[in-house]
C-alpha cells in the first residue's frame, strides 16, 4: 500500500475505516481479512475453496456471518423461511450486473414475473401425472446403466468411474425428456463433448463476480477448444429444442416438452427462444446436480460399510425380481435407502454454496430476528447449515438414522433434537427446484436397481473423495472409482 498514490491510499484507507466501523452491517461478525478486503473472498471463489470457509467461518462465529462488506451468510430454519419462503416481499435474486446471466431468460436467472410465467409453463411436466409417463423413458436409460456396468463387473478389470456413469445417465435422461433425444453416453461409454464443456466451465462461474472484466479472464483461463465447446453447446440447444418443437411424430410423448407445448403460442406460454433456454437449464442444472447427489451419496454409503450393507440388504429383502423396482415400490418400501439419501444429500449437498437474495429497497428485512439494512445481500448457505452441529448431532458423520420416521418419537435418541427442516437441497419456496420429484425418484430409482444388482466397494485410494473437494457454486467432482462386483447374494 505504501506504494499507492497519496490520494488513492487515502481512498482505500477510507473504503477500509468504513467498512470495518461504520458500515450498516459492522455489528456482524466474520472473516476481517474477506470484510476489509473483498476481493480476498473472490480469490477464494475462484480456488474452489470458499464454501469449506464458510463452514469453518460459522462454526467460528455462530449462525450469522458477515461474510463481505455488503453480504451476510445464515445457517438456519427461520433464516430460510425469511429469505426464501412466502407470506412477505419477495426478495429477489442478486445477480452480479454485466455477467450476461440476465440475457438468457431462464427459471434459474427470471424476475419475479417471468419466473412465474416460466413455472406456471413447466410445473405441468413435473407433476405426478407427468413423472407416470415419464418413468418408461427414465426406465430404458437405467437398463442401459446396469448393462454397462454388468459388462465391467463381468471383465477382468472391474473398476469404474461410478461418477462419469451416474453423469452419462441422468445427461442421457434428460436429453430424453427435453429434446425427445439423449447424449448417447450409456451407448457409447464416452462422454459427450457438451458434458465435457459444461464440466471445463464449471470453475468459471466464479468469475461473475468480476463482471467487468470477466470476458478478459475467461480468455486468459480457458483454451479456444473450451470456448468453442460453450459456444457449441449453446448452439446445439437452440438447434435440438426448435427440432423437438417442429416434430409433431412425438408430440403426446409424455416428456418435458410434451406439457410445455401444449400452452406454445399462448399469451402467458413460453417463446421458442424461452423454450429452448429453460430447456438448457433444466438439463445443465438437473442433469449434473442429480449426478453429483448420487456419487455423494454412494460415496458416503462406500465409507460406511455398516450402513451400505443394511441398504443393500433392505433393498435385496423388497424386491424379489429387478422388474418390480419401480417410482412408487422404491418410494414405499425402502425407508433406510431413503435416511441414506437424505444423509447423502446433507453432507455432500449438489449446491453447496448459498443461493444469494438481495433486501428490498426503503426499509430493512426481518431475517432470523435480526433487522437487515435495505439493499443486502443475504443467503443461507447449504454447506455450513448442513455441517452444523447446532443443526445436526455429529454432523459430520454419516448416520442415516437420524432421518428414520421413528426417530421423532425416541425422546432418548442423539438424533431427537436434530433440526431436519434445514435440509432444503432443493431450496426452499415459489423459487424451489421445480424438479425436486423427479430426482428423487431418479435417485431411489437408480441406486436402488444398481445395489440390487452389484457389489460395490471403493477402489483404495479414494477414501478421502469429498474432503476438501474444491466448488464453484457446483462440486468440482473428481473421477470416483469403485470395484464393481456381481451380487453374491
Amino acid at each position: 500500500m505504501s506504494n499507492l498514490p497519496p490520494k488513492r491510499g487515502k481512498l482505500l484507507y477510507r473504503v477500509l475505516f468504513y467498512n470495518l466501523y461504520f458500515h450498516p452491517l459492522r455489528k456482524y461478525p466474520g472473516p476481517f481479512l474477506w470484510i476489509a478486503f473483498p476481493w480476498l473472498k473472490n480469490i477464494s471463489l475462484i480456488r474452489g475453496k470458499a464454501d469449506h470457509a464458510l463452514v469453518a467461518f460459522h462454526e467460528r462465529f455462530g449462525p450469522v456471518v458477515r461474510t463481505a462488506p455488503n453480504i451476510l451468510s445464515f445457517t438456519s430454519l427461520t433464516a430460510w423461511r425469511d429469505i426464501y419462503g412466502t407470506g412477505h416481499a419477495e426478495l429477489p435474486k442478486h445477480i452480479f450486473k454485466g455477467s450476461g446471466m440476465e440475457e438468457r431468460p431462464n427459471i434459474i436467472t427470471a424476475n419475479a414475473r417471468d419466473h412465474h410465467r416460466f413455472r406456471r409453463a413447466l410445473l405441468p411436466a413435473f407433476s405426478n401425472d407427468a413423472l407416470a409417463r415419464q418413468e418408461p423413458l427414465v426406465n430404458g436409460y437405467v437398463e442401459q446403466l446396469i448393462n454397462q456396468l454388468r459388462g465391467i463387473a463381468e471383465s477382468d478389470n472391474s473398476i469404474a468411474d461410478i461418477s462419469k456413469w451416474y453423469t452419462m445417465t441422468t445427461f442421457d435422461i434428460f436429453g430424453e425428456l427435453a429434446y425427445g433425444e439423449s447424449f448417447n453416453g450409456l451407448a457409447t461409454g464416452k462422454v459427450h463433448p457438451w458434458i465435457r464443456a459444461l464440466s471445463d466451465m464449471k470453475s468459471l462461474v466464479p468469475l461473475l463476480v468480476f463482471p467487468s472484466i470477466s470476458w478478459i479472464l475467461v480468455l486468459l483461463l480457458t483454451t479456444a477448444e473450451q470456448r468453442g465447446s460453450l459456444a457449441e453447446h449453446q448452439q446445439r440447444s437452440m438447434e435440438l429444442t426448435y427440432k423437438r418443437i417442429k416434430n409433431k411424430e412425438i408430440q403426446e410423448r409424455g416428456d418435458i416438452m410434451t406439457f410445455v407445448l401444449r400452452e406454445h403460442g399462448e399469451d402467458q406460454g413460453l417463446t421458442d427462444y424461452e423454450m429452448a433456454c429453460n430447456a438448457d437449464i433444466i438439463i445443465s442444472a438437473g442433469s449434473e446436480t442429480t449426478g453429483t447427489a448420487m456419487t455423494g451419496i454412494t460415496y458416503y454409503m462406500l465409507r460406511n460399510p455398516e450402513k451400505l450393507a443394511k441398504c443393500v440388504d433392505e433393498i435385496r429383502s423388497a424386491f424379489e425380481t429387478e422388474e418390480s423396482i419401480n417410482f412408487k415400490e422404491t418410494t414405499a418400501k425402502l425407508p433406510y435407502l431413503t435416511a441414506c439419501i437424505e444423509e447423502g444429500l446433507r453432507l455432500f449437498p449438489p449446491v453447496p454454496t448459498g443461493l444469494l437474495r438481495e433486501t428490498l429497497p426503503g426499509r430493512p428485512t426481518l431475517i432470523d430476528g435480526h433487522l437487515i439494512p435495505e439493499r443486502t445481500v443475504v443467503a443461507v448457505h447449504h454447506l455450513a447449515t448442513y455441517h452444523s452441529e447446532s443443526n445436526f448431532h455429529d454432523a459430520k458423520s454419516f448416520l442415516p438414522e437420524r432421518w428414520l420416521p421413528e426417530i421423532h418419537s425416541e425422546p432418548t435418541s442423539p438424533f431427537y433434537k436434530d433440526n431436519r427442516s434445514c435440509l432444503k437441497p432443493f431450496s426452499y419456496g415459489p423459487r424451489n427446484c421445480i424438479g425436486r420429484n423427479l430426482a428423487y425418484h431418479e435417485i431411489r430409482l437408480i441406486l436402488s436397481r444398481v445395489l440390487w444388482n452389484f457389489d460395490l466397494s471403493l477402489k483404495p485410494g479414494f477414501e478421502d473423495w469429498a474432503i476438501g473437494q474444491r466448488s464453484y457454486q457446483l462440486w468440482e467432482k473428481p473421477s470416483l472409482m469403485v470395484d464393481v462386483k456381481m451380487r453374491t447374494v
